[in-house]
């Protein structure tokens, strides 16, 4: 389903059931915006995405009809940007009489720990994308008016904060058996990924909004997220337009901040202890922790990462649903 306002292409929401190829079907339809209009270096960062045509709903799938000469028009409509195999509405999933509303950005790290444990216990919900500057949509349902994804609405009982909503899914009898174990303090990871959080943010965040995340669908989104998310935070605030030349710097200095991640990214392989799960003991709240935050750096492109972890990734992608970015790598 697809929600509209002010104007047929002004998609303010984007809203699938999970019944469905659901992630297949909507990126295909992002990609297809504009045929992947082309963008090349600093500017990219600045131009808005091309408006494609209506949307041609199919079922719970929506999708776009290609430009004329589109390179993107062999792509169909229900075609997985990861290629993964995406489980049916008749192929295991739990279906509650009434499906949780699941509000979240795609990007976000956070919201995908979410969107993982309705992946892995195959619960059917509503995932409802919202654009990065809609502030009051959040701000209705958030217990102190914030606006924070994610957020849980499960027939006007509102969850918020991630994990909570993680052990609340996983513990709730009527999607069966708990299937996480608890967390093992992964101090290690913990360590790494603090060292590499300024080159991390400095490769990833400016690639997001290049994308053709649902979330950033609107020129005025893309620059919401810029102005709230500073890469060095010690030297902008929130809100200084100096931020987007920070962006525009950071692309700029993209092979040395590849070059230093490349050689940081071979030590996580060493941490992965198999590809079902991070940590000895099987699946935790560590792969909760670690795939959420590891999925935004397969948007990198000539991001090398070691067989252990690629073989992780692509595992726990399969299992949760949730596709990696590496066909769309910027």
């Amino acid at each position: 389903k697809i929600h509209l306002s002010k104007a047929f292409v002004s998609v303010r929401r984007m809203r699938l059931s999970s019944s469905s190829p659901y992630l297949a079907g909507i990126f295909a339809s992002i990609l297809l915006i504009g045929g992947m209009a082309s963008m090349s270096g600093s500017s990219r960062l600045g131009s808005a995405m091309a408006r494609a045509r209506a949307p041609v709903v199919r079922g719970a799938v929506t999708s776009r009809m290609p430009a004329p000469g589109s390179r993107m028009a062999h792509i169909p409509a229900n075609a997985g940007i990861t290629g993964l195999t995406h489980v049916g509405a008749t192929e295991g999933w739990t279906v509650p009489q009434k499906m949780d509303k699941v509000y979240v950005y795609d990007h976000c790290p956070f919201c995908v720990r979410v969107r993982m444990i309705y992946g892995l216990k195959n619960i059917r919900h509503d995932l409802i994308w919202l654009q990065n500057d809609d502030k009051e949509t959040p701000m209705a349902m958030h217990p102190q008016n914030k606006k924070v994804l994610p957020i849980v609405d499960q027939g006007g009982k509102i969850i918020i904060e991630s994990m909570d909503i993680v052990k609340a899914v996983d513990e709730d009898a009527a999607f069966g058996a708990p299937i996480l174990k608890p967390g093992t303090g992964r101090t290690d990871i913990d360590a790494w990924v603090k060292g590499v959080k300024s080159v991390m943010g400095s490769l990833s965040r400016p690639r997001y909004i290049q994308s053709y995340l649902p979330e950033f669908a609107f020129k005025s989104a893309r620059d919401t997220f810029v102005l709230n998310h500073p890469i060095d935070k010690a030297k902008y605030s929130k809100g200084d337009a100096g931020i987007f030349q920070e962006y525009e710097e950071a692309l700029s200095k993209s092979d040395e901040y590849l070059s230093v991640m490349n050689e940081k990214i071979q030590d996580v392989e060493a941490m992965i202890d198999s590809t079902d799960s991070v940590s000895p003991g099987g699946l935790s709240y560590d792969d909760i922790a670690f795939f959420a935050r590891m999925r935004g750096l397969t948007m990198i492109k000539g991001l090398q990462m070691g067989p252990k972890l690629t073989a992780y990734m692509e595992n726990m992608a399969a299992k949760t649903e949730i596709p990696l970015y590496t066909n769309m790598q910027v």
